[in-house]
């Protein structure tokens, strides 16, 4: 199966990213990358390989029963295909801080966050920690509900619905190094997804983004750095920028020459200019840090 990217992609840069993450829930080797997903109770395995000019070929590996059109529709939303890019590089070409970057990485993608749980969870346990840490963590909580694909010897790991998550117990999570506080947060959210509050549908339907970044916010454990990230990777608005986060500012600091790290006023006045390019351009500033 071929899918095709509106506009420019390079799997090379993408598939790069994608192997310098410690993430339990897709597997880089070989230049592919396989991930194990759940399409409405179907279980499937993906194995996502270089295409054609623009493009990724991805080979179906096991498939309880889910549509093709499902499964190339998965793919074009974690990778972000159908985003037409060229808006945002006219922009960025003439942005003193991005024209470069983007000049270098030319066709790289936002790899997106699809499950609500899941996105919610990586927000709240990579509060405060370093990422390898925050990897570790996500780890432990995803092994612990035992949900895998097996093939070829390997386990390919399933993200645990809400539910699950909502009846572990906080000693358990405790158990796992998951702080009281960030356990408590994760029932809260797991508990909002199951009673509609938090799901992905809900939050699609509302009226736009300030309303759902009010509404994000006002569930204790979610702040501004991390709503902003589900609305970025998983919601996909694309004006999203994660205010507050360690990256983009040391990111600004490099490009403007600055001797100390940039004030929370600083960055919002940069952050502004960026406006519905928000969400690609903290994308673009991310990777001057190499």
């Amino acid at each position: 199966m071929i899918i095709r990217a509106q506009g420019p992609f390079d799997y090379a840069l993408n598939y790069e990213f994608m192997a310098q993450q410690d993430d339990c829930l897709y597997r880089t080797e070989n230049n592919n990358v396989r991930k194990a997903v759940s399409l409405d109770g179907q279980r499937v395995l993906l194995e996502v390989g270089e295409g054609p000019e623009n493009a990724v070929e991805v080979d179906i590996l096991l498939n309880e029963g889910a549509a093709e059109s499902d499964i190339a529709q998965y793919v074009a939303e974690w990778l972000d295909l159908e985003y037409d890019m060229a808006a945002f590089y006219d922009f960025a070409r003439k942005d003193k801080r991005l024209a470069a970057v983007v000049q270098e990485l030319y066709g790289y993608r936002m790899i997106c966050t699809l499950d609500m749980m899941e996105a919610l969870t990586w927000s709240i346990v990579g509060q405060q920690i370093n990422m390898r840490f925050a990897f570790i963590l996500k780890r432990r909580l995803v092994e612990h509900f035992n949900h895998y694909i097996e093939f070829e010897g390997e386990k390919y790991w399933l993200m645990p619905e809400a539910r699950e998550i909502l009846s572990l117990d906080v000693e358990a999570m405790r158990e796992m190094q998951i702080s009281y506080r960030k356990a408590e947060y994760l029932h809260r959210c797991a508990e909002g997804i199951e009673t509609g509050i938090l799901s992905k549908a809900h939050l699609q339907r509302m009226g736009g983004y300030q309303e759902v970044l009010d509404h994000l916010t006002s569930i204790k454990g979610i702040g501004p750095w991390s709503a902003n990230s589900v609305l970025m990777r998983t919601l996909k608005f694309r004006n999203a920028v994660p205010i507050g986060d360690a990256g983009l500012r040391n990111a600004i600091r490099i490009t403007d020459n600055l001797e100390e790290k940039p004030s929370a006023g600083y960055i919002r006045s940069v952050t502004d200019e960026w406006g519905d390019n928000g969400a690609y351009a903290t994308l673009y500033m991310w990777r001057i840090l190499g």
